[in-house]
């Protein structure tokens, strides 16, 4: 607990008692019986988190980086050695970063939504889900008469956006990431049933495999996998792509930062109820993979 205020911390006198002797202990008696203790309990969470194999602290595991990925190398970017790993961070984004991304993910999300449980929107591009396909977000704007987004509108995406290629670089001590595509926001209900095979989100994949141009990936969570949905959870596996390394919990502001390549295969796990929100930002080495304004489509805003 935080220390007392000065008038807690003030003991009022008592009656004398009859002193008892008491046996006491050694100063190294009671540093070991300490250390015993603490050992234990560290001990008994350690167990606890392996048993759950749930994330739930931030941490950083360092993983050898594939041989098979990241090539044609840039040197001072791309991962080499055992410099590949992944990150887990708690509280990320703040709740005004968090509102301001929800807003955005609702309002575009509202003019389409897929037919099979997952609903895809990425503003670079356009592509919105709608039923079992794909339409451009910024048309359905137009022909709805609904405004667009504004550059306003859209500030808080191009911050967070900013941030997290700001701590890639720092944690993967790199330099000269770029922002790639595809970088989107993902709803997935629980209560939609698969219609294509593209609605089955919950199968292992790599990242460089699925996408091409990704070097290091990140997910940030805007809903909580206790309170808004359950299942859901984001699962890497080992090199046979069958036993769970580790299992994260989405909550709202959590960020996971990985590398793309084959030493992190995962999945997410099916979505058994309600509604998962996430937003995927990913980076590259390669120039010509990069995205320079992926927000140009944004409307400026009034003078």
């Amino acid at each position: 607990r935080p220390g007392r205020s000065a008038t807690a911390a003030m003991a009022r006198p008592s009656k004398p008692r009859k002193a008892q002797q008491q046996p006491r202990r050694s100063a190294s008696g009671r540093g070991l019986l300490a250390g015993v203790v603490l050992a234990a309990v560290a001990a008994l969470l350690g167990l606890r988190g392996r048993l759950a194999g749930v994330a739930e602290r931030p941490s950083l595991v360092r993983t050898p980086c594939s041989r098979r990925d990241y090539k044609p190398a840039v040197p001072g970017c791309s991962p080499t050695g055992d410099a590949c790993g992944r990150l887990v961070l708690d509280g990320f984004a703040s709740a005004e970063e968090l509102a301001g991304l929800r807003a955005i993910a609702a309002r575009g999300m509202a003019l389409g939504g897929g037919d099979g449980g997952p609903t895809i929107l990425d503003l670079q591009s356009g592509a919105l889900s709608w039923r079992d396909k794909f339409i451009d977000v910024w048309a359905a704007f137009n022909a709805s008469g609904t405004p667009p987004f504004t550059t306003r509108d859209v500030a808080v995406y191009a911050d967070v956006v900013r941030r997290i290629r700001s701590l890639a670089e720092s944690t993967f001590g790199v330099s000269g990431l770029h922002l790639t595509a595809p970088t989107f926001f993902s709803r997935h209900s629980g209560d939609r049933p698969p219609k294509t095979e593209h609605d089955e989100y919950w199968h292992v994949h790599v990242d460089t495999l699925q996408y091409g141009s990704f070097t290091y990936t990140a997910l940030l969570y805007l809903a909580d996998g206790d309170v808004d949905f359950s299942g859901g959870r984001l699962a890497f596996v080992d090199e046979r792509w069958e036993r769970p390394l580790e299992r994260v919990v989405p909550r709202p502001g959590k960020l996971v930062l990985f590398s793309s390549g084959h030493e992190h295969p995962h999945h997410v796990e099916r979505v058994e109820s309600g509604e998962r929100l996430a937003l995927t930002v990913a980076f590259t080495c390669d120039p010509e993979a990069a995205l320079h304004d992926f927000l140009s489509r944004a409307v400026p805003e009034p003078e």
